[in-house]
């Protein structure tokens, strides 16, 4: 499994969340569950960058980790 591709893939997923949220926010929808999505969404994104897993790209007999 290529952890670096599902890690992108994730990061492009809650960018593209967050921009949504964050457009209704802005265009003055003041619903609280749009608030609750943008801060949920930006909190996790800002998790995931910060948390960013080590990947090892080392082999070992011939299998890679």
């Amino acid at each position: 499994m290529n952890y670096k591709k599902i890690f992108i893939l994730l990061l492009i997923v809650l960018g593209i969340n967050t921009l949504r949220y964050g457009t209704y926010l802005l265009e003055g929808t003041t619903s609280i569950y749009y608030l609750i999505f943008f801060a949920l969404n930006l909190l996790t994104l800002i998790i995931v960058i910060i948390s960013k897993p080590k990947i090892n790209n080392k082999k070992t007999n011939g299998r890679q980790r």
